[in-house]
């Protein structure tokens, strides 16, 4: 596959721009009280474009959110035939590759080495915004926007907020050990209940010929998930390492 979508906070800081006259404030928690993540979701379909290379690989994608951060995912090509289902814990993760016939296992470390991603990014990358142990910080606006900084476990992430909406609008997450750098935009929102989804969500990496966009098609929240993953029969056993 060309790519696959609790860890303590080591450090974080705050940064407010300069007022410009503004005098908004918004706190960190009215920001978190509109996450996605907060609680049970589906993303029954999701369009999924991948470029790379000069290349363009179009996919499919189904994802089922437990609030316990627990990911199932379901990567499908453009007729709707499954090629990979993904299941992501706080510490773990398992991959049914159905087109190799190859169940793939390992410690979502994993995602951090090979792709710079840990548990605790998943959520910023759907476009939500994380605090730690009820951190309340407030931040003053300019012209509708805050910008936050913080540090999770040696990836720097930088946020820009909209002050009414108090969404996430973009996002860009450095890592220091590897020095990938994402750079994440949020577009088209839309209120759910008590959270606001961006459905477009555009993905850069460092290199200028990798770009992902995602356009979410159907979601649902609040619903009752019992996630369960089976491993594909007599498939050949892979550690991720």
């Amino acid at each position: 596959m060309t790519f696959i979508t609790g860890c303590a906070i080591v450090k974080k800081e705050t940064v407010a721009r300069p007022d410009g006259g503004g005098n908004k404030a918004i706190g960190y928690e009215e920001i978190k009280s509109l996450n996605i993540t907060n609680n049970n979701f589906n993303i029954i379909k999701a369009e999924i474009n991948i470029f790379t290379e000069g290349e363009n690989e179009k996919l499919l994608g189904y994802i089922k959110y437990n609030n316990t951060e627990t990911y199932l995912i379901s990567i499908r090509n453009r007729s709707g035939i499954e090629g990979a289902r993904i299941l992501i814990t706080s510490d773990s993760i398992l991959v049914n590759d159905r087109i190799n016939k190859k169940l793939y296992y390992g410690s979502t470390s994993y995602l951090n080495k090979k792709y710079g991603i840990t548990t605790e990014i998943l959520p910023i990358i759907l476009g939500d915004f994380i605090i730690v142990n009820g951190d309340n910080r407030i931040v003053k606006c300019n012209k509708n926007t805050a910008y936050i900084d913080n540090e999770l476990k040696g990836k720097k992430t930088h946020f820009t907020v909209d002050c009414e909406k108090m969404k996430v609008t973009s996002v860009i997450i450095e890592d220091e050990i590897t020095e990938r750098k994402f750079a994440i935009d949020f577009k088209k929102f839309e209120k759910y209940k008590n959270c606001y989804l961006a459905r477009k969500i555009t993905i850069k990496s460092s290199k200028e010929d990798e770009r992902i966009e995602v356009n979410i098609e159907k979601f649902e929240q609040g619903v009752e998930n019992d996630i369960t993953f089976i491993p594909g029969k007599k498939y050949e056993k892979v550690l991720l390492k």
